[in-house]
């Protein structure tokens, strides 16, 4: 065997145990025994607290099947899970109640501990080979805690977590479940991962998602009073459905849940110019599934006149995370001129598209899903510009990606929701602060969101518009610092702070005021 290719295999295996092993016949019952008193009080609050984390999660965990899982959990004399999964599901539910204005330190100590008993269980699982779908789901979990604002949070473990989320997903071969299956999306490597409709579908103007959405709300598990108040929407289970297609489901939506960590890695990569890491999931060749929700919504009694279940939000979200990750892979020296053309031609068009779909979607049925759909389009449309940039004129690579009218575009976008954000900080402790108050994991968005303003008055100082909504971000940025306070995070604001003040300095205008000055009194302590 060749070195190239032993080192190709190498990469995709799942890596070993450690020298333990861990008591898979008796997990069960030791943590009955520990997590909340007696064993009856143990397992009412393990329920109770997965419970809210299914609730409390908005897009990140929209995979479950609540049925499925709870039936699995509540199964005797021990549930018929990995304890992977519930050890992570356990830890992430904790970590997010403990900020400094609820559990505190000593919640957050539990929550790592409990991450540590899911990641030895993970591993465990790993070197016995008994790997599976509800694995892949603990990895997820595990990826999700490991980006949050936690004690032990370090670059190195978040990198690590995505690793073996990725591996174990293509072990299973979770991304190719649907070969088969005549209405799937192929995708081919070096081109731009674009959908082909029926001949002569024309997308329609306004959406028809509506009328149902009091049929699917009921369908999906989650009272519908929890959309008005999160404005997230899981696509819809059939009640049909079988255990087998529950679970084909859900293997789907696992996949499209790790691209939807991958993607937001990569967004952060990109603003702190570093190299991603090189995974399998990053390639958009390797999905073969159907969309979220697709194999609901294509059956005659669910299907939505004249509107296409590749056009639903759902689908909308995953097709603008398949065209970021296309749009920042790497090109070799291999690629000529004519394929580099075409590609961001292709990639061009497919981004209209999609914006098109994103359109005609008047239904604001999950309005955070289709703003981030809408960032991912915008940060690959400037991916493209550079690349025509670079085909136009070679001596422009590692040029500024954004011209002035592009950044004013990019800048009116995320003040609306810089604004929203501000009037979360300032109500922290009270209802409608709930934006951030059980939020950990949202800290690298807004830190990335800093760095990306930095840049852009970087390449242009008359942008003083981008300085002050770098300020703006900041403040979200350090409110989470006081609740979940994090050495890496702490570190990596303050240097991002100590930037932003050069530059306010250099540009002559007001330096972002000092955290005890500009958090609301509840978080100064703590600051």
């Amino acid at each position: 065997m060749s070195p190239t290719r032993r080192q190709s295999e190498q990469r995709h295996q799942i890596p070993s145990a450690p020298t333990y092993d861990y008591a898979i016949d008796t997990w069960w019952d030791n943590l009955l025994a520990t997590y909340a008193g007696s064993r009856e009080d143990s397992y009412h609050a393990i329920i109770e607290d997965i419970t809210y984390l299914l609730d409390s999660s908005s897009y990140w965990l929209f995979f479950f099947n609540r049925s499925l899982l709870f039936q699995d959990l509540r199964q005797l004399p021990q549930p018929t899970l990995q304890p992977a999964l519930v050890l992570s599901a356990l830890a992430l539910s904790t970590l997010m109640r403990s900020s400094e204005l609820e559990w505190g330190a000593h919640g957050r100590s539990k929550a790592v501990s409990l991450r540590n008993s899911a990641q030895a269980a993970l591993e465990a699982a790993c070197n016995t080979q008994r790997v599976d779908m509800r694995l892949a789901e603990a990895s997820i979990i595990l990826a999700i805690f490991e980006s949050s604002s936690h004690p032990d949070h370090s670059q190195d473990r978040a990198d690590g977590a995505l690793q073996f989320m990725d591996r174990i997903i293509q072990a299973l071969g979770l991304t190719m479940v649907d070969m088969d299956d005549p209405d799937v999306c192929v995708y081919s490597p070096r081109t731009i991962p674009m959908v082909f409709f029926q001949p002569g579908y024309v997308s329609p103007r306004d959406c028809g998602c509506v009328p149902s959405v009091a049929g699917a709300s009921m369908n999906s598990g989650v009272a519908p009073q929890h959309y008005a108040f999160s404005f997230t929407f899981s696509p819809p289970w059939d009640p049909s459905w079988g255990v087998a297609e529950i679970v084909r489901e859900e293997s789907r939506r696992v996949c499209w849940s790790a691209l939807n960590l991958i993607a937001n890695y990569t967004a952060q990569s990109v603003a702190f110019h570093q190299a991603p890491l090189d995974l399998f999931l990053m390639e958009p060749a390797n999905y073969c599934i159907l969309f979220p929700g697709e194999a609901y919504e294509r059956t005659p009694q669910h299907r939505i006149p004249g509107q296409s279940p590749k056009d639903s939000v759902w689908a909308l979200y995953c097709r603008s995370m398949l065209l970021w990750i296309s749009a920042i892979r790497p090109r070799d020296n291999t690629w000529t001129n004519d394929e580099r053309a075409d590609f961001a031609i292709n990639a061009w068009t497919e981004t209209r598209l999609v914006e098109d779909g994103l359109n005609m979607h008047k239904c604001n049925l999950d309005t955070a899903v289709m703003y981030l759909s809408r960032e991912y389009l915008y940060n690959t449309r400037l991916e493209i510009t550079s690349e025509f940039r670079r085909l136009q004129d070679p001596a422009t690579i590692g040029a500024p990606l954004f011209n002035r009218r592009q950044a004013q575009e990019w800048l009116y976008y995320q003040e609306q929701v810089a604004r929203r954000v501000k009037h979360a900080v300032l109500e922290i402790g009270e209802r409608q602060g709930h934006l951030l108050t059980r939020r950990p994991f949202q800290g690298l968005w807004f830190a990335s969101q800093v760095s990306i303003c930095l840049a852009l008055w970087g390449y242009d100082k008359t942008l003083h518009q981008a300085l002050e909504l770098a300020k703006t971000f900041l403040l979200p940025l350090e409110a989470l610092n006081a609740l979940w306070p994090s050495s890496t995070q702490r570190d990596r604001t303050e240097t991002l702070r100590g930037r932003l003040c050069e530059a306010c300095g250099q540009a002559g205008i007001a330096a972002p005021l000092p955290a005890q000055v500009s958090l609301p009194p509840i978080l100064r302590i703590a600051t």
